[in-house]
């Protein structure tokens, strides 16, 4: 017994004849007649009646009938679920958001869009740094993030470009200087640092630590924050300066101060990245959705 069977039988139990039945289906009447037999010395016991008047459904043929509707209704489902879900439609994504909030606003776009646009994919979100997004991309745990950084050598990683923003030096706003400000890195030696530990991101605090080589000193660190929000805050409280993306000044109290230096010259480059080989038509979706609604070069800062 196939659907293809099923299909035959319900629709001759429907119409209760025959070469109606055969009209309906595009199949000979002879051919039909045939299928019906083939059915009945399969099951053993007859699913019809026939009388001059047309079929009448046996009690066996009754049953069949509404196991067959439910099985072709299966059938059915099944088709549309694998279709909805070549297309994207349905699914599982695992998406890493960034711990920093610069890209809130970038985010909440991507995703109300995704959810619009594609309801029946669920989402399992989760705050992670960017090394840590780049260590479980390639396990399999992690559809896609939102990172500062991927080897741009490894092709075992696709990005697009969501997104850049400069970087800032905040200090404490009462703190004293000569001309109303630091004009340079240099400036800030001897200063106390809140500093980002390096095994939470060590290419970003590698880059930035670069730059106050070429400065001419280290920093020096008196206390060491989690993310944009707990640096900030420290800043706020007197307790030393730091380096923030310019969206930080968006969430600054008036007792943290701002400063653009020339020779503090890093950018955070954020971008959307996923493993290469990752083939997950949900995916395909989301990254298609922030390609062509979220990476908009118009609304990045540099």
């Amino acid at each position: 017994m196939d659907l293809r069977q099923l299909r035959y039988f319900v629709a001759v139990a429907e119409r209760g004849s025959i070469s109606l039945a055969a009209q309906s289906v595009h199949i000979a009447q002879p051919a039909l007649t045939r299928q019906i037999q083939a059915l009945e010395e399969e099951l053993g016991t007859a699913v019809f009646e026939r009388t001059t008047r047309g079929v009448h459904l046996t009690e066996a043929g009754k049953q069949l009938l509404v196991d067959a509707n439910r099985l072709l209704g299966d059938a059915t489902a099944a088709v549309e679920r694998a279709q909805r879900a070549g297309r994207g439609e349905i699914g599982h994504l695992t998406i890493a958001l960034p711990v920093m909030l610069t890209l809130r606003s970038l985010l909440a776009d991507a995703l109300r869009l995704f959810r619009r646009d594609a309801p029946g994919v669920s989402l399992t979100l989760s705050h992670l740094l960017s090394d840590a997004q780049i260590e479980l991309l390639p396990t399999g745990r992690l559809d896609a993030g939102f990172t500062l950084f991927r080897p741009l050598d490894d092709p075992a990683f696709k990005g697009i470009p969501i997104y850049s923003e400069k970087m800032l030096v905040a200090y404490p706003a009462d703190w004293h200087w000569d001309n109303g400000g630091p004009d340079s890195l240099r400036e800030l030696a001897g200063r106390d640092f809140i500093w980002l530990p390096r095994h939470a991101a060590p290419v970003w605090h590698d880059r930035l630590i670069h730059c106050f080589f070429k400065a001419g000193f280290v920093p020096r660190s008196s206390i060491q924050g989690v993310d944009v929000g707990s640096m900030l805050t420290l800043v706020a409280a007197g307790l030393g300066c730091t380096v923030l993306p310019d969206s930080a000044t968006r969430a600054a109290p008036p007792t943290v101060a701002f400063k653009e230096l020339p020779d503090l010259d890093v950018v955070q480059h954020w971008e959307l990245v996923w493993r290469a080989d990752n083939q997950s038509a949900p995916l395909e979706r989301f990254i298609d959705i922030v390609t062509n609604h979220v990476a908009d070069p118009g609304r990045r800062l540099v």
